[in-house]
C-alpha cells in the first residue's frame, strides 16, 4: 500500500513539475513550512511562559 502511495505521489509531483512548472508543489511546500514555523514559534512561546511562571524551587537537604 505504501509503495502505491509513493508511486502516486511521485507521478503527481512529476506531472506538476512538467505541466505547471511546479506551482502546486511549491505552494504546498510553502504551506507546510508556514505551519511548521507557526508550530515551532508557538512551542517556543509556551516554553518561555512556563519557565517564567515556574516558582523558584527550594533547595532541600536530606536528613537521616
Amino acid at each position: 500500500m505504501f509503495r502505491l502511495l509513493l508511486i502516486v505521489a511521485v507521478l503527481l509531483i512529476g506531472y506538476d513539475a512538467v505541466v505547471h512548472q511546479g506551482a502546486y508543489t511549491r505552494n504546498a511546500w510553502a504551506s507546510v513550512v508556514g505551519v511548521t514555523n507557526s508550530a515551532v514559534s508557538n512551542a517556543r512561546q509556551f516554553g518561555e511562559g512556563v519557565r517564567e511562571e515556574r516558582p523558584a524551587q527550594e533547595t532541600r537537604t536530606q536528613v537521616n
